[in-house]
């Protein structure tokens, strides 16, 4: 078949086809409490300043420091305590000649005082404390603005909330924020040989498991994903499908059918209901098999019948694709090098994708590679968190051998 698009892309490539294609979700404004994953769609500013007066970091006493300069454990200087300060509440009373305050943790500095020291290195009753060394001024003050000053740019556009980021939202006095839109992703298996995972085997047929493995991983990417189900391999029942995910999806997402042989059917599908096809075929292995179109703003994403290459394939190309479409502007793929934990017997004539577990060993990071790399096997993918690169014509690799890796699931 000849073809009029780019066919066995490079990954890079592919990723910038495809993103030439799509839009960045529309954005609205939510609460913090439900903003954990989102995607930032504004820049946030801090409205106030953290903390918003001085503030006491310890249970203890302030006071003037002019007042201590000449404290010794010889001669300790005794200070009358005028008022005790504990947390939300303000003073009453500034600070003089001779005098302290008792205040708590993270109490307002009263006016007059300059100086805090903790209760462990006074001594102290109810009426005084007494303090045998000088302290400098500003000595334990937490000054006002110290954390977060008013007007300073704290977090910008693009980046995913964390729980951290959440807490410093909150404490700047932010209960919205405005965020992208959730990407809503369909997921049709295509496959005569399919059965739903409920059915009993038998003879010829195979449970449907990829959609589970690829809806999983698209919710920890904080989409909404839906199982459309099992489509046999007919063209015509294919692209009715497609085009009934289309109504309410931003992403489409099909196993199987996008191979050569006389059943892979997406493609006809694709050209069918008039889709736009972007590109066909990766240069990467696992995950060879693939398409990608667009059709009336739904971006569709074909991919291999086989588990492990559809993993391989939603990784490499469909995570930085979806991570684009869904605001996010930092690299969502961490790079690191790793050496192989097992000796890697096969060649590798095309740029090959092995998943494995990071392994922290004598402070070196290894690469815990699993089974034996089948395309057809979901099983080495089992708690997996990183996937190892083998350039092109990679020889036979032996253990402690040093390659690359990116981390699967990191935000």
């Amino acid at each position: 078949m000849k073809r009029s698009y780019p066919v066995h892309v490079e990954i890079e490539s592919a990723i910038e086809i495809i993103k030439e294609k799509i839009r960045v979700s529309d954005t609205e404004l939510v609460s913090l409490d439900a903003a954990d994953g989102r995607v930032l769609a504004q820049m946030v500013t801090a409205k106030e300043n953290i903390p918003p007066f001085d503030r006491s970091p310890y249970d203890g006493y302030a006071f003037r420091a002019q007042d201590v300069v000449c404290a010794r454990k010889e001669a300790p200087v005794t200070l009358q305590i005028i008022e005790e300060l504990p947390a939300g509440k303000a003073p009453t009373k500034s600070v003089g000649a001779g005098q302290a305050v008792k205040i708590l943790t993270g109490a307002p500095i009263p006016e007059g005082a300059d100086a805090v020291e903790m209760f462990e290195k006074t001594a102290y009753t109810k009426e005084w404390v007494q303090l045998d060394h000088p302290l400098a001024s500003g000595s334990n003050i937490c000054k006002m603005g110290e954390d977060v000053k008013e007007g300073e740019e704290m977090v910008d556009e693009g980046l995913k909330m964390s729980p951290a980021m959440i807490g410093l939202l909150a404490g700047l006095g932010y209960s919205k924020i405005r965020v992208h839109k959730k990407l809503k992703a369909s997921i049709i298996s295509t496959g005569s040989e399919l059965v739903s995972i409920e059915s009993r085997l038998t003879p010829g047929k195979i449970r449907n498991s990829s959609s589970y493995m690829l809806r999983s991983t698209l919710e920890k990417w904080n989409m909404d994903a839906e199982i459309y189900g099992i489509v046999e391999d007919d063209a015509a029942k294919i692209a009715h499908a497609i085009e009934a995910c289309s109504k309410n999806s931003d992403v489409i997402l099909t196993t199987g059918g996008v191979s050569v042989g006389d059943y892979d059917l997406v493609e006809e599908a694709l050209t069918r209901m008039g889709a736009e096809i972007l590109l066909w075929g990766l240069l990467m292995k696992p995950g060879m098999a693939f398409v990608a179109a667009m059709y009336q703003g739904t971006l569709i994403l074909g991919l291999s019948g086989n588990p492990s290459a559809a993993a391989a394939s939603l990784h490499m190309v469909g995570r930085p694709v979806l991570f684009y479409m869904a605001g996010v502007k930092q690299e969502p793929r961490t790079k690191c090098k790793v050496r192989l934990l097992q000796d890697f017997p096969k060649k590798s004539p095309s740029r090959r994708f092995i998943p494995g577990v990071l392994r922290i060993i004598d402070s070196e990071a290894w690469l815990d590679v699993r089974g034996d790399q089948g395309n057809g096997m979901l099983s080495i993918w089992n708690a997996c968190n990183l996937i190892g690169e083998l350039p092109k014509d990679t020889p036979p690799l032996e253990k402690g051998s040093v390659i690359d890796a990116y981390f699967l699931y990191e935000a």
